[in-house]
């Protein structure tokens, strides 16, 4: 009986520790749409674009798209209080239920501008003249 009621005792300690859970979901949306999204340089799709992230740090978030200029961020992320030393055990651990945690961040993206060669060529050979002063 003795053996039965631990285990029984064991299982019900299980089941409440692992009843609590926090769920943080980051959302990325870009003007325009489209984007490659990176995440701590890993990708983590087209915007708009939603996932799962780990910490509450600032996270280096970088947008890749043709036309555009690459973008790059460091976004940093509120804490919600029951994240927080020491409710974050209670959260993570005792609650019976699911917390849920969004954030949502909107960027708009500079179109890249079209480079005049001859232009530039000519611009270079000015400077290349003027660097190399007066000839003798």
């Amino acid at each position: 009986m003795r053996k039965i009621t631990a285990a029984l005792a064991a299982m019900t300690l299980t089941a409440l520790l692992s009843a609590g859970c926090v769920e943080r979901r980051m959302t990325l949306v870009t003007e325009p749409e489209g984007a490659i999204a990176y995440y701590n340089d890993k990708p983590v799709g087209r915007t708009p674009v939603t996932f799962h992230f780990t910490h509450y740090q600032p996270g280096d978030i970088r947008f890749e798209k043709d036309g555009y200029r690459t973008l790059r961020v460091v976004q940093p992320v509120k804490v919600p209080a029951y994240q927080r030393f020491p409710l974050d055990f209670f959260a993570e651990v005792l609650l019976p239920f699911t917390l849920r945690d969004r954030h949502t961040f909107e960027y708009t993206l500079e179109e890249r501008k079209a480079v005049d060669v001859e232009a530039l060529v000519e611009r270079a050979n000015k400077m290349r003249e003027e660097a190399s002063g007066p000839s003798e």
